[in-house]
């Protein structure tokens, strides 16, 4: 499928919600943070326990959102 086909398709169905309205229950809620239970920090090289905000680097290694040694 050309790109273009599928970029207007996107297009178009963001303009179908664009001013709709959402209802409490269909709205995005909750945590918006990435997290990688069980993987070592590798700032602190501490375990990022699960629950713990965390983010991944450019070098594809993770630590924790705030890390806890700094």
């Amino acid at each position: 499928m050309p790109f273009f086909i599928t970029q207007s398709r996107i297009s178009a169905k963001a303009l179908s919600i664009e001013h709709q309205d959402f209802t409490p229950q269909e709205q995005v809620t909750g945590d918006h943070f990435a997290h990688a239970p069980g993987r070592i920090c590798s700032k602190c090289d501490r375990r990022i326990a699960a629950g713990q905000p965390a983010r991944r680097r450019g070098d594809f290694s993770w630590v924790h959102d705030v890390c806890p040694e700094c």
